[in-house]
């Protein structure tokens, strides 16, 4: 029974950590444009398939094509932010409404070019399908590796964030664009940049996660509203909130799911996102820990 604890444990924070992997650059581009990018989840299948052609064409391991789909990515979205979102006004009450219509129509653009490359069928990588064993615990090692990439890259962030002063400069753009504009900050730039890394990051959590969930063209859009659900529930724009929130769904997940089934799982996490919303909206720990 307590070896059974203990592997659930174990596993539900490791998939934590995928989920945070996920959604960490959906949750810093809102932290600092307040930009809901609905094309977020087609960009993390984008970067999968990637991965999954670099795999099967070179054999080059999803670890290789981390950096290079994420490279990929943080190009393509310096060309989105660039080319479509600066071009939208955002200022008056329908600029949020402008900005959800255009990244809405980039996902189709995404899924449509996606399916035209590689087809409808589901892909997926065959790749670290071992487990580790400690003692009684058998742990996966696609899940583990991907789980320690995914915490490596939220340390990395959250260090860029507070102790750099490109990091700082993005802080003061997400507190004030008009007050950072007035110190002589470059806001169209730390936009650019802002949205550039949060593409990179979907594109390099695609690249390893096609290793644990094989992917379908269609499959952006569930990728979007489970990362919008996390960083909800953690705070919109929380960076700490986000990785506190990805463990609290990973455990629940996981120990749902072993209890009660795959059914119940999908259930008990939307009840917990919605009773969230319902007795604190502000998120997990509100204003604290927020880009």
């Amino acid at each position: 029974m307590i070896a059974t604890f203990v592997a659930l444990l174990i596993l539900g924070l490791l998939w934590g950590g995928v989920y945070l992997l996920m959604a960490e650059g959906l949750n810093l581009i809102y932290g600092v444009m307040k930009v809901v990018n609905l094309a977020h989840g087609d960009f993390i299948v984008l970067g999968g398939l990637v991965a999954f052609s670099l795999f099967g064409v070179f054999h080059i391991t999803p670890l290789l094509s981390f950096p290079l789909a994420a490279l990929l990515l943080f190009g393509i979205g310096a060309l989105v932010q660039v080319g479509v979102l600066e071009r939208i006004t955002v200022t008056g009450p329908e600029g949020e409404l402008r900005t959800l219509l255009a990244t809405f129509g980039l996902s189709y653009v995404v899924a449509n070019a996606s399916f035209l490359l590689w087809g409808s069928q589901f892909q997926s990588i065959p790749y670290m399908q071992g487990a580790l064993q400690f003692g009684a615990v058998a742990v996966p090692e696609g899940l583990l590796v991907s789980s320690l990439c995914a915490f490596a890259v939220a340390l990395l962030v959250h260090l860029w964030l507070t102790a750099t002063m490109t990091g700082r400069s993005v802080h003061a753009t997400a507190q004030s664009s008009l007050g950072a504009a007035a110190c002589g900050l470059n806001v169209r730039r730390i936009r650019m940049v802002t949205f550039a890394i949060g593409s990179a990051m979907a594109g390099g959590a695609g690249a390893l996660v096609i290793a644990l969930i094989p992917f379908q063209t269609s499959s952006g859009g569930d990728l979007t509203v489970q990362a919008f659900t996390l960083i909800a529930l953690g705070g919109l724009g929380n960076y700490l909130g986000a990785w506190l929130a990805a463990e609290l769904l990973g455990l629940t997940e996981v120990f749902t799911q072993y209890y009660f089934g795959s059914d119940a799982a999908s259930a008990v996490v939307y009840a917990v996102f919605i009773g969230v919303l319902v007795f604190r909206p502000q998120g997990l720990l509100g204003r604290a820990g927020r880009v």
